[in-house]
C-alpha cells in the first residue's frame, strides 16, 4: 500500500508543477490589460472586493487580492498624473539662442499680496468673563 501512496502523491507533484502560477511580470501585464476597466468600475462605485472577485471569476485576472490591491494603488490611486506627450519640434523662438543660455523662467515666489489676508490663531488660556456668559 505505501508504494500506491508514494506513487499517488508522485502524480500529484508532477500535475501540480504542470500548473504553475503566474509570474510577477505576466501579473502585472494582465492588470494593465483591465487597468481602464479597473477605473471604469471605481468610478462607478463598485468596491475593489467586488472588482477583483468579478474579474477572478470571469478569468480576466489570476492573481490574488493583495496583489490587485497593491496594483491598484500603485498604478491607479497613488499614480503620477498622466503627462502629455512632448512634440520633438523646437519653438520658433528658441531656435535662434544659444547652447548655454537659459531661457527666463516665471518667479517660484508666492506673491505677498495673499499673505496679508491670512490671519493668525493666537490661544489666550485665561478666558474673558463676557465670552463666558
Amino acid at each position: 500500500m505505501t508504494t500506491n501512496i508514494k506513487q499517488e502523491l508522485a502524480a500529484w507533484v508532477a500535475q501540480k508543477q504542470k500548473i504553475a502560477k503566474p509570474r510577477r511580470r505576466e501579473c502585472v501585464a494582465i492588470f494593465f490589460a483591465v487597468r481602464e476597466d479597473v477605473k471604469a468600475a471605481i468610478a462607478a462605485g463598485y468596491a475593489l472586493k467586488t472588482i477583483w472577485e468579478h474579474m477572478r471569476e470571469t478569468g480576466r485576472v489570476s492573481f490574488r487580492y493583495e496583489t490587485f490591491l497593491r496594483y491598484v494603488r500603485r498604478h491607479i490611486t497613488n499614480a503620477p498624473p498622466e503627462r502629455p506627450k512632448q512634440s520633438s519640434t523646437v519653438k520658433p523662438a528658441a531656435q535662434g539662442r544659444g547652447a548655454n543660455e537659459v531661457m527666463p523662467t516665471a518667479s517660484s515666489e508666492p506673491k505677498r499680496g495673499n499673505l496679508s489676508q491670512i490671519r493668525s490663531f493666537s490661544f489666550d488660556p485665561s478666558p474673558k468673563r463676557e465670552d463666558l456668559i
